[in-house]
This record gives C-alpha cells, structure tokens and sequence, in this order.
C-alpha cells in the first residue's frame, strides 16, 4: 500500500492556493527523489490542444534520462535506453509541429576523441500521439565526435523542422550550425554554418520561427578581445539562406570564460523579433536586457528588465503572442533564496515585476503562449524534501506585485 501511494505522489496534478485575487492555475509535477538527492536539468514548455506539456532531463543513477509529461499525467520517457542525455547542464529542447507533433532535442553521449574534452550527438524524437509515446531519435547531426550541443529547436509554419547548435569542428572555432529537417522530423535535408566567427561555446542557441517564412537564430558571438555580445541572424526563406549576424547590442561584456547564458528570441504576429538576454556589460554588472527589431538587423535600444540593485537575474527567457504581448520571466537570486519573477510587456511598455513562485528555492524557468495568447510558464522548486515542477497558467492577478 504505501509503494502504491508513494507511486501517486510521483506525478500529480492539483490546484494550488495563489495569492489573493489570482485568477491562474498552479499544477504541480512531484519528482520521485527526494531530499538533497534531485537533479534535474532545466526544464522546456510548450502548450497545445491538449494543454500544457514539460520536458526535462534527470540523472537516475549513471544516467541521464529525458521525461515528458503533461500538467495532468504521468511523465514518459523520451530517451531510450542508451542513449543517456549527455549533461544537465541544459534542458531539452521542445517545439510542436504544424499537425500536433510533439519534438523533443537533447545531446546524448558518445565516446570522447584521443585528447578531445566533449562528445555528444544531437538527436531529435516526436511524438505523434500528443506525448504519449516518442519514437526512436533522428540523429541530426554528423558522425564527427565532437560536441554537438545547447541547441535551439523550432518549427516553421510549413512543417519543417529547424534545429541550430554550437559545434567545434576539427582544427576550427566554435560556430552556430542549423540543419532543416523535412518529412515530420525524419529526413536531414540540409546543414550550414551561420558564421565564420566563433561562438560562445556554451551559451545556448534561440531558434524562432514565423508565417511566411520567418527564422532568426540568437546566440552569443565572440568579439576581438573577447568581448561576448550577442548577435542575432535572420533568414526570409524558411532556414535556407541567412543575411550576415547583426549585433543585437553593443554591451561590451569582456570576459575571458564561457558564461553559459544564452538568449531567448520570439517573433510576433506582425513578425517583429523581440530579444531578452543576459549581460554584465562594460562595468561587470549583471543585467537583463530586452530590445525589438522590425527587420531581424536593427534593435531598439535595449531596456533594462530587473531593476533590483540587491539580487542577481539570471535565465531570463522571453514568449510572445500574435498581438505582440510579451512575457519575459527570469530567475532572481539573493544568498538564500531564488525567486521566478515575470514582466509583461504591452504596447511596448514594460508593466510591473510579479513575483510568481513561493518557494524559498525556484529555479530554471521557462515561458510559452497558450493559444488563447496567454502565457504559462513553469519553474522547478523545492519544498524540502521534494522537488518539484511547477506549471502556471498566468490569469489576471496571477502574481504578487514586488519592487
């Protein structure tokens, strides 16, 4: 009996108390470790008609496992057997399709070259019965043994799958690589460097895609004198061909390490690109940024998100609907407690910062538009001596309002 309630806890689903004149719904996700013992990598989230669906990856011993689950379902394992996820030093990635199916990315390892430090491949599973089950992976990238890792995953309105990452080619730089997968995610039909310069190896791709043929690609590019800003290149072809990257922002940001904080990028009904990012700039003071774009080239200048001088942002992760409404959420960090904080943004006007979790420790969030141009969003959070998953479906009122 007590295997058997243990087991329930596991996953459930359940309405949770918000503060008052909250109109959201808070779901929980109970992961089965408990204690100090929980490791789990960053989590993805994508709604579609079905609801709300996260991804994420756990360590279960000498492996490292992809999961699936609905807001009100048992999770279900992506990856198979054997093809352990490399790191949980990221989350899957996660898109759905134009005909509801689900496509879930991650690195799984693979033996390292003679005095090579990394190895992994990028694999590419779907599911065509609304995550219930996943098929086998694609292998998207090349046998080379190298890195092939901190991807960006998106579909474009036709259906064609599109999947950029950082990789170090034998004797090169690290570069931003994109593939375009055809046939509902069966079939590599093309791959290309988006760039010659080197990249910031370990700061993760943004990949977006919108109706015609919109796709822009963010990352974290290596400057002269490594200055690490972040650039941003866009194709009007769907993914074929790219114009030249163009530098969201000058920040200046010099520092001689991979920071591993990428950028989220999103396009709008209107197809203007919206950018959030994290930067400590000129004076080494950490920053989140948000600026837009109406041509994928030139920026706004970028507006400051966090505005607290006694705590860090960090994870900033950014989705917008067709109107244009943003929704930027972002991990706020003192010595003892990591908050998940959102800020809407409507007709270009950044409203006010809403605390959004509770817990002493929340961590890792991520953002997305429900159909009805909603956001949720969802965070991982400990409630010692469990961890848990949170997904919140955002409603009038659906934070506490903080300075």
């Amino acid at each position: 009996m007590a295997v058997e309630v243990i087991r329930r806890l596991v996953l459930v689903a359940a309405l949770v108390a918000l503060p008052a004149g909250a109109q959201a719904q808070r779901h929980e996700i109970v992961h089965p470790a408990a204690g100090h013992d929980v490791r789990l990598s960053a989590p993805a989230l994508v709604v579609d008609r079905e609801g709300p669906l996260v991804t994420w990856v756990a360590q279960e011993g000498h492996d490292n496992v992809v999961y699936a689950a609905r807001a009100e379902g048992e999770r279900v394992r992506v990856s198979p057997k054997g093809l352990s996820a490399d790191s949980l030093h990221q989350g899957p990635g996660l898109a759905v399709g134009s005909r509801g199916e689900i496509y879930v990315s991650w690195a799984s390892r693979r033996a390292k070259p003679e005095g090579g430090l990394f190895a992994s491949d990028l694999q590419l599973s779907r599911s065509l019965d609304g995550g219930k089950t996943f098929e086998p992976p694609l292998r998207v990238t090349d046998d080379t043994p190298t890195s092939h890792s901190f991807e960006g995953l998106a579909v474009a309105p036709d259906g064609t799958v599109l999947v950029a990452w950082i990789e170090t080619r034998a004797g090169e730089r690290p570069r931003t690589y994109l593939t375009r997968i055809l046939e509902r995610g069966t079939r590599v039909e093309s791959t290309r460097a988006l760039d010659d310069d080197e990249t910031c190896v370990c700061c993760r791709v943004s990949l977006a895609a919108a109706a015609p043929d919109i796709v822009t690609v963010l990352w974290r590019k290596v400057f002269p004198g490594d200055i690490r800003d972040m650039v941003l290149a866009a194709s009007r072809d769907g993914g074929r061909t790219f114009g030249a990257p163009a530098r969201v922002h000058a920040d200046g940001w010099r520092i001689t390490a991979c920071p591993h904080r990428g950028g989220t990028a999103a396009i709008d009904g209107q197809g203007r690109v919206h950018a959030v990012w994290y930067t400590e700039g000129a004076r080494n003071e950490p920053a989140v940024l948000y600026a837009t774009s109406t041509d994928g080239r030139r920026f706004t200048a970028p507006r400051r998100v966090h505005v607290s001088t006694s705590s860090i942002p960090d994870h900033a992760r950014l989705a917008v609907n067709d109107r244009g409404h943003a929704a930027i959420v972002w991990e706020d960090s003192t010595a003892v407690r990591r908050r998940v904080l959102l800020r809407e943004v409507t007709t270009d006007r950044l409203g006010p910062i809403q605390a959004l979790s509770q817990a002493v420790k929340a961590y890792a969030p991520d953002v997305t538009m429900a159909p009805d141009g909603r956001a949720v969003v969802t965070w991982h959070e400990e409630q010692f001596p469990r961890a848990k998953t949170i997904i919140l479906r955002l409603g009038a009122g659906s934070g506490r309002t903080t300075r």
